[in-house]
């Protein structure tokens, strides 16, 4: 699949909202400060190398062990996550300002957001890819008056609407719209030989989930880009992790965005610690999921608006 037209890393962020609109990502080059992201990758290494020493690590990305099999406590993987970075180093909680990234972002959800999930891959040479898939399988898709459909609850990771794997092939027929978006910073740049994320351009209007009978014949190209530069995509896009076939490791910071009325990946009201909680702007409360939307998300009182961590709360009363 080439084609000149499709993304290339840009400034400009007037052309990477283009490109994410039209193709379902865009590749911006500083999409945070570079000395930021280098500071973030010493950091990462860091973390990464501590919770292997001890045991923590978490690893995926074998043919053992895919993306998704958390139930597989049994084999080993290859690619090293890390997970609930806000909790992992003020470093990583300065990512998550208002810099270059966050102006594509709301060109997809809108100006309230919030985290979904924050972690790292490290990509190791000898991983395998990654089944393609969106980053909103959970969401369901629409349906006629009178046609037959999952229960919400039904959806899982390999299972969807019944209709899912139709084309749709005509402008008018109805494809869910986008309720997250991911920015992919590649901390040490991204390539097709060291497993740069491998992407469907255009797939976030094909108005279905991947199938591997089905769409067999469709290649997918890697998203390449320097340092710095990050994959913003919207969650509808067709993408997955690539295999790592160089000598060095791949190390991404992979932010999740999520419209604010949606559950997300990680639990940050209950995970994140105290001594982070105090320290945080509103803005980044708000990411957190600790600001009140429309009533949603409430602990007693809707007209709360910021939430705290140890609240005070009304018990069972009697006079």
């Amino acid at each position: 699949m080439k084609n000149q037209k499709f993304p290339k890393p840009t400034k400009s962020i007037a052309k990477a909202k283009q490109d994410l609109k039209e193709w379902g990502y865009c590749l911006l080059e500083d999409a945070i400060p570079i000395d930021l992201n280098e500071k973030l990758s010493k950091r990462l290494v860091e973390q990464a190398n501590a919770e292997k020493k001890q045991n923590l690590a978490y690893e995926d990305g074998s043919k053992e062990k895919k993306w998704g099999e958390f139930d597989n406590t049994k084999k080993g993987g290859i690619n090293q996550r890390v997970w609930m970075l806000p909790n992992k180093g003020k470093i990583f909680l300065d990512v998550l300002k208002m810099h270059n990234y966050t102006n594509c972002v709301e060109d997809v959800l809108g100006k309230n957001y919030i985290l979904s999930s924050y972690n790292a891959n490290i990509a190791k040479p000898g991983g395998v890819p990654m089944d393609l898939h969106t980053d909103q399988w959970w969401n369901p898709d629409p349906v006629n008056r009178d046609e037959k459909f999952l229960p919400i609850s039904s959806i899982t990771r390999k299972k969807f609407d019944y209709k899912i794997n139709e084309n749709v092939i005509k402008n008018h027929d109805l494809i869910t719209r986008p309720v997250v978006s991911n920015v992919l910073i590649m901390l040490n740049g991204m390539s097709f030989e060291n497993g740069g994320t491998l992407v469907v351009p255009g797939s976030h209007k094909f108005g279905r989930h991947p199938n591997k009978k089905i769409d067999k014949k469709i290649l997918p190209i890697a998203a390449e880009g320097p340092p710095g530069c990050a994959i913003i995509t919207d969650g509808r896009l067709w993408h997955g992790t690539g295999a790592n076939v160089s000598d060095k490791e791949r190390l991404a910071i992979l932010i999740t965005f999520c419209g604010p009325q949606f559950r997300p990946q990680e639990n940050y009201t209950l995970g994140l610690k105290k001594n982070i909680f105090i320290k945080l702007s509103d803005y980044q409360k708000e990411l957190l999921g600790f600001r009140v939307w429309n009533g949603y998300g409430r602990i007693g009182d809707p007209t709360d608006n910021f939430l705290k961590i140890n609240p005070e709360l009304i018990g069972e009363l009697k006079h």
